[in-house]
């Protein structure tokens, strides 16, 4: 059938949003022999969690317009590990040993964070965070309870902030403060009001699993981790319609019937399918739904998930060459991340990365490319509450710290730009205090929810694996069970 036309497509599965959790369930779903449509209404797939090629040749996270999803670019990848294996997918990965440094400036000093372990996490916060020798061993202690942390404590304390719960089991405020640090260079750029819940989590999964990086062999960046997804897809008979966007969920006597969508020129294209799979966050997945049929209390959730919403702020920069640090004259060759804190109150200020280092793709040949970016939170706003102009302010004093760091960038530029990505973006309700939906629809048979905001146990980028595999598996069951 022709996607122009009045007669509506028939399916099996229709997958709204191409982040890698429909990929993922995409892929497995075709593997099992289902007729599967995925609607994006972007150009590309992956959403924000993926990225978009320059006409230079280079590649931009977190770039695409509109898009959905979140996006890291250093993630483990646990779930991820099942995920491929269903979809007989293989997605080339490196690991990183040394996931993290952190920066102090003004007064420009940096200690290299070591890794994720138990060990690692300690040495950190007494190394990197300025933990006083007097309070090392409650640090120790503190940071054993939220690792061993039962799950019945990890599932009370998911909507106590931080603070809060650093008040009530923590003594020594030298070593608060160097828990909040923690969580600040882990990445949450208010500390106190993230999931003490989130924490224990974060410190608990599985350390075999990662830290790790894409490095695929045609395209760059985190396009790496979505495409070889979108590729089993395609080759196998499943359809990745690109410019159509969602507008609403077919529902029909409690059962999900399909999917209305729209092309740029604002065409219809109707596919009716028993199961619709939804990658989008929980208030957009529920702007597709008729009003009435939203239980209040996921509506509840929807509103108080999008007041944690974050965008991003950063700066690009093309290199010819790899800049060199200052205080070694030696070429930078450090992949993982490098996190600013700023003041004397350790405030986070962002961090940049040079992913050129590990994916092999993401620049031309001899060239490289830095990436400093910084999450602005909403704080239940409908935006960050920052003029253009400070946002520029503060990626200026970042950028300015970099030229001290290191001692022949300029030399290095072969162009330079800002970059403004509108929310939703980062991984703001992914610490947030609060819990998240599942992955079945409540009142809707075969209506799934598999974006970002579900839960389920798992980081971010890894959490799109499982609930792809998640809702594919769902999906597997509802189409064998007697209608």
């Amino acid at each position: 059938m022709h996607p122009r036309s009045d007669v509506p497509q028939l399916a099996d599965v229709v997958v709204v949003g191409s982040a890698l959790s429909g990929l993922v369930a995409a892929a497995i779903l075709i593997r099992h022999g289902k007729r599967v449509v995925v609607l994006e209404h972007a150009d590309t797939v992956g959403g924000r969690g993926g990225g978009v090629r320059t006409p230079d040749g280079y590649w931009i996270d977190f770039g695409h317009r509109d898009g959905h999803d979140v996006g890291d670019c250093q993630f483990p990848w646990f779930h991820g590990v099942d995920a491929a294996r269903d979809a007989d997918v293989t997605v080339a990965l490196r690991p990183v040993a040394r996931p993290l440094r952190v920066h102090r400036f003004p007064d420009d000093a940096m200690v290299d964070a070591g890794d994720w372990s138990a060990e690692g996490f300690l040495a950190m916060a007494r190394d990197a965070l300025e933990c006083p020798p007097d309070a090392v061993a409650e640090l120790a202690t503190a940071l054993a309870r939220l690792r061993g942390a039962a799950p019945h404590h990890v599932d009370a304390a998911l909507p106590v902030r931080l603070d809060r719960w650093l008040a009530s089991h923590v003594e020594h405020p030298d070593v608060r403060r160097a828990i909040l640090l923690l969580a600040a260079v882990i990445f949450h750029p208010r500390p106190e009001e993230a999931s003490a819940g989130r924490l224990m989590e974060f410190l608990q999964r599985p350390r075999a699993g990662g830290p790790f990086l894409a490095d695929d062999d045609e395209v760059g960046g985190m396009q790496g981790l979505v495409e070889p997804f979108a590729r089993a897809v395609r080759e196998r008979g499943g359809e990745i319609a690109l410019g159509w966007k969602p507008v609403e969920i077919l529902v029909t006597e409690g059962r999900a019937a399909g999917v209305l969508a729209v092309d740029r020129t604002n065409l219809v294209r109707e596919i009716r399918a028993p199961v619709v799979i939804g990658t989008y966050p929980l208030w957009e997945h529920l702007a597709l739904l008729d009003p009435l049929i939203v239980p209040p209390e996921l509506r509840t959730m929807a509103d108080a998930l999008a007041g944690c919403q974050a965008d991003l702020v950063g700066w690009v920069a093309a290199l010819r060459r790899m800049p060199r640090v200052r205080a070694t004259g030696e070429l930078e060759d450090f992949v993982g991340w490098n996190r600013l804190l700023r003041g004397p109150e350790r405030r986070y200020h962002g961090g940049w990365h040079i992913p050129s280092l590990s994916s092999r793709r993401v620049a031309p040949a001899g060239r490289h490319l830095l990436h400093l970016v910084i999450a602005r939170f909403f704080r239940g706003t409908s935006g960050p509450g920052e003029t253009w102009l400070a946002a520029r302010a503060r990626l200026d004093d970042a950028i300015g710290y970099l030229h001290r760091y290191y001692a022949d960038l300029d030399a290095c530029i072969e162009w330079s730009s800002y970059h403004c990505v509108a929310a939703p973006q980062s991984m703001s309700w992914a610490w947030a205090p609060l819990r998240r939906h599942g992955i079945t629809m409540p009142g809707v048979r075969g209506l799934l929810l598999a974006g970002s905001t579900v839960e389920g146990p798992a980081a971010v980028v890894d959490l799109g694996a499982w609930a792809g595999r998640a809702a594919a598996q769902e999906a597997l069951a509802l189409l064998a069970a007697p209608t």
